[in-house]
């Protein structure tokens, strides 16, 4: 009996394995989304990120016995692309310390993904991560909200870093948007239903806040994907009212500076103000870009240098030639190739025909925070944070939930014949 039962022990073990590497996951997503080192007194002066780093680093290593090796290749792309770019510091013709200190900060992505993956193998578990996730982001989009911290009449987020511009606070609250919609869709409490509904509203209004042009057609494009799943898929059509009627409501009351700033690029491009002359700039600015990666096709110019070659020491706001000019042409078709993968996970997962609710939730807030990005970082550069190569890890993990329960599904026995109906074979 013991011989019969080991095996599937050992298999139930090793569905949730790395517990500690979990653990310092949940740490480093803390410590990485909530930034209590901007809003805790005293902790300021405490190295957080770099501890997490080192965190997962500990997880990785303790855990590499229990990590099994046969690796995605959107894993695979990402070793290549974080291989490059550390190939450009010595090259870099610009600033090699520059360089080398963004891919010292930068390189704690291969890690992060390879434990994302190897660790979050069931649906609680990314469950927990994304609600890390979503709830860091709704509670400082909701104290950013409170505070008013504004510039130009644009809110601004409460803390520092990945919050800190308006752009960047507008995208983020973008990409976490359909995540709070899955984790309200899911919970069976009415009370947590009603908390993330009010989290969702004063993120969408936050949006607005920004005036962030940005941030205002990534959230359209999350919208549109949501509604398409849970609206016209699902026959909901109630919601393809309710969005829109919503949406208009919070352009009137909270627009105005967004107003003011599509209204003004559009009369005139001509007028010397800090509206109209934005996406002119903007449009140098990736000019430029493709000039630097024309005139360095093979190594660019080190990661997080385009600002000294810009001409205003400004970013290019936008990601894709951000990789190919700080980074070369082969950076940018692995970056490229690393963003599709998410891609083809969730084309995998919808393959899929007996997911339950759940995984089928979730993979659409994937799907639809993955949409926004894509749209999004046309208009920023993000190549260096952290949100795109989670929200791939993500859709890696999904997948491999979704494969383990297909392959449980096809090991189920099917019952025996009753009595009733064996007797009825012999007999006849």
């Amino acid at each position: 009996m013991e011989q019969v039962l080991n095996p599937a022990v050992r298999r139930r073990k090793r569905l949730v394995p790395l517990g500690f590497a979990f653990f310092g996951l949940i740490l480093f997503m803390v410590v990485y989304f909530a930034r209590p080192e901007d809003w805790i007194p005293g902790l300021a002066v405490v190295p957080l990120a770099k501890i997490a780093g080192i965190l997962i680093l500990l997880a990785l290593v303790f855990s590499f016995g229990d990590i099994r090796w046969h690796m995605p290749q959107e894993v695979i792309f990402l070793s290549l692309l974080v291989f490059q770019l550390w190939l450009t510091v010595p090259f870099s013709p610009v600033w090699k310390g520059g360089a080398f200190m963004v891919m010292l900060d930068f390189s704690k992505v291969l890690p992060l993904v390879i434990v994302i993956y190897a660790a979050v193998r069931s649906m609680k578990r990314l469950q927990w991560i994304l609600l890390v996730q979503a709830t860091s982001v709704a509670a400082i989009t909701m104290a950013s909200i409170f505070l008013a911290h504004t510039t130009a009449g644009r809110l601004e987020g409460v803390l520092s870093g990945i919050y800190g511009n308006p752009n960047d606070l507008a995208l983020a609250i973008d990409l976490n948007l359909p995540i709070c919609l899955a984790l309200a869709l899911t919970t069976r409490s009415y009370g947590k239903k009603l908390a993330w509904a009010v989290a969702i509203l004063a993120m969408i209004y936050a949006v607005f806040l920004t005036a962030s042009r940005a941030g205002a057609i990534s959230l359209v494009v999350a919208t549109l994907v949501c509604l398409w799943q849970l609206g016209v898929k699902s026959r909901r059509f109630y919601l393809l009212l309710l969005v829109p009627i919503a949406v208009i409501v919070l352009w009137l009351h909270g627009g105005g500076a967004m107003r003011e700033r599509f209204v003004q690029e559009n009369v005139n491009f001509a007028t010397d103000n800090q509206f109209s002359g934005s996406a002119q700039q903007r449009k140098q600015l990736l000019l430029r870009s493709l000039e630097v990666t024309a005139e360095h096709p093979l190594f660019g110019i080190g990661p997080g240098n385009f600002p000294v070659v810009s001409g205003v020491w400004h970013v290019s706001h936008n990601s894709y030639t951000q990789m190919s000019a700080e980074g070369g042409i082969p950076a940018f078709i692995l970056y490229v190739l690393f963003l599709w993968r998410a891609i083809a996970n969730l084309r995998d997962i919808r393959k899929y025909r007996k997911m339950g609710s759940k995984i089928r939730l979730f993979s659409m807030a994937l799907e639809a925070s993955l949409a926004a990005y894509l749209v999004g970082s046309f208009f920023g550069s993000l190549a260096y944070q952290l949100f795109p190569y989670c929200l791939v890890a993500y859709t890696s993990s999904l997948r491999l939930i979704v494969q383990r329960d297909r392959i449980e599904s096809s090991r189920t026995p099917k019952p025996d014949p009753t009595p009733t109906q064996a007797e009825v074979m012999v007999w006849q």
